[in-house]
């Protein structure tokens, strides 16, 4: 129990004046060229009178006492006199270091950002690394790349096609960096595994004869497994990947039939396997069992004059925190140690947590799990974490009802234990982007809506900030960082150019922007404390 307070006793206050001062000496009353005193100053003067008169009816012992008790109240006021700038910094500085260190946190938004370095060449941002290290290729190399300068840390030949990671899956979720680096490269025919830690040294190497690494191209021999960088130094293996197909179905979706015809046609449910990059020891594994009611997730192919048929090519999702394969609408799931993830009930979908796991959302509850693959919380409704959180883990937020022309949506906060702490109608919610500084700041319909984090009341809303058609097409926003009292949030708009909002949490106004950027904006996220955007090339912002 939080320790209780008595609200202390009213106090007395006295002036110290000398015995022998005379009430029209020095100091009382205006000098002769001083106006007339106003009636603030009318009404100090008569305090000071009545606190005189106290002072000399007290005895000497009563005067000790007290001048003792006023030193400590002049003292305590001395200390107190603090401009609103002053206590406005204070706590600037105390919510910049509430979100340190956390995903999505930046160092300072208080100024416009400007473009401080480019990479101009390589395939972008592959993945993150501890030290504040952005990951990238180029040619035969891997190198990585200071966030905050864009000075080269360190560079290494690993060879022709080279495929690195851990990546980032989608490059706003709010994974951890990684400590390695695992690259496949080589022919196709002959690949290499090389392993190098944050710093670029090499760990060690591997030969795993042919592989592909590309499900959709011919970057392998027929029948070799696919092979993909993981996180913690380990690589992702599919073995046996089929190429059997199936007609879609010309009136409906496919169903338990065209599942029969894709198994006659030589299907296999495909297995995932985690191996240590350099050992090769099976980390775990888990086969994807689909089910007639995946299907209708499946891509559809047509060559010209034939009937469209399934696309069952497996996808694989190796990112810092956890490593995917999925198919249609299944999925399965393994932690970096090789823990399965059960995803079954609800399909494909497990969503990163910025304070570590994931969530496992579901149309009537939705699971939290650690980042060991244990269950920690169950959640009413449709989870939906948000991008940046300086509360991870204090409580879940959650769809819990969607209105029948999916106009408006009830979204609620709940306790680990599942109890509501409180409901808010959003329109047609399209995302949440931060809790922080006790705000929850979502996007609607046509913008963004702040909330009280503890009530769910609204504080602020700026519907000005996108341009959205009925359809759904126009403005949309690809990344969201913070530095504790603003939110920096990139939005997309006509493909060619794209806007840097900063947008202060306490009252939603517009604290600066970035106007008519040029290039198709993929995504806006923090490296180590820095703001790093993709617009068709890397930026670092400062």
């Amino acid at each position: 129990m939080p320790p209780r307070f008595r609200r202390a006793e009213p106090m007395t206050t006295f002036e110290l004046v000398p015995d022998d001062e005379r009430e029209d000496g020095p100091g009382h009353g205006p000098a002769p060229d001083d106006p007339e005193p106003g009636p603030a100053r009318r009404r100090l003067a008569a305090l000071r009178d009545r606190a005189v008169i106290r002072w000399r009816a007290l005895s000497r012992r009563g005067r000790v006492v007290v001048a003792a008790g006023t030193a400590v109240v002049v003292l305590a006021a001395a200390t107190a006199v603090v401009t609103p700038g002053l206590l406005d910094a204070r706590a600037e500085r105390l919510r910049a270091e509430a979100v340190q260190g956390l995903p999505g946190a930046v160092d300072d938004l208080s100024e416009p950002l400007t473009e401080t370095w480019q990479l101009t060449n390589g395939t972008g941002t592959l993945a993150t690394l501890r030290g504040g290290l952005v990951l990238t290729t180029e040619g035969t190399a891997v190198s990585a790349v200071d966030a905050g300068t864009g000075r080269e840390a360190w560079r290494h030949d690993v060879g022709t096609f080279p495929t690195c990671g851990p990546q980032r899956g989608y490059r706003t979720d709010p994974v951890p960096p990684a400590d390695v680096v695992v690259c496949v490269s080589g022919d196709p025919d002959d690949r290499t595994v090389t392993v190098l830690d944050a710093a670029g040294e090499v760990v060690g190497e591997r030969s795993i004869g042919p592989a592909r690494i590309d499900t959709f191209g011919d970057g392998g021999p027929a029948g070799a497994p696919l092979v993909l960088p993981a996180a913690a130094g380990a690589i992702a293996v599919v073995d046996d990947i089929s190429d059997a197909t199936a007609p879609w179905p010309s009136d409906d979706l496919p169903d338990a039939d065209t599942l029969r015809d894709l198994r006659a046609d030589g299907w296999r449910d495909p297995t995932l396997r985690l191996e240590d990059a350099l050992t090769g020891e099976v980390r775990g594994e888990a086969t994807v069992r689909l089910r007639p009611e995946d299907l209708g997730e499946c891509g559809m192919t047509q060559d010209e004059g034939t009937d469209p048929e399934l696309m069952t090519e497996p996808q694989v999702d190796a990112s810092p925190s956890m490593t995917a394969l999925s198919v249609c609408g299944a999925a399965v799931r393994l932690t970096p140690t090789g823990t399965a993830i059960d995803t079954s009930t609800d399909g494909r979908w497990a969503m990163p947590l910025p304070g570590g796991g994931h969530v496992v959302p579901g149309e009537d509850e939705s699971t939290v799990l650690d980042a060991d693959g244990t269950v920690v919380a169950t959640v009413p409704g449709w989870s939906v974490p948000p991008t940046v959180d300086d509360a991870p883990g204090s409580s879940y937020l959650a769809l819990t009802e969607v209105g029948e022309s999916r106009s408006a949506v009830r979204l609620a906060s709940f306790d680990p234990d599942g109890a509501e702490r409180w409901a808010a109608t959003v329109d047609d919610l399209g995302g949440v982007l931060a809790r922080v500084s006790g705000v929850v700041v979502v996007q609607d319909a046509d913008g963004f809506v702040g909330l009280d984090a503890r009530t769910g009341d609204e504080v602020w809303a700026r519907d000005d900030l996108l341009q959205v058609s009925g359809y759904g097409s126009g403005d949309w926003v690809a990344g969201a960082v913070t530095d504790g009292t603003r939110l920096l949030v990139g939005i997309g708009g006509d493909g060619e150019h794209h806007r840097l909002v900063a947008l202060d949490l306490r009252d939603g106004t517009t604290a600066w922007e970035r106007r008519k950027q040029a290039g198709f904006l993929e995504w806006l996220m923090a490296v180590d404390g820095h703001a790093v955007a993709f617009d068709g090339v890397v930026h670092g912002l400062g």
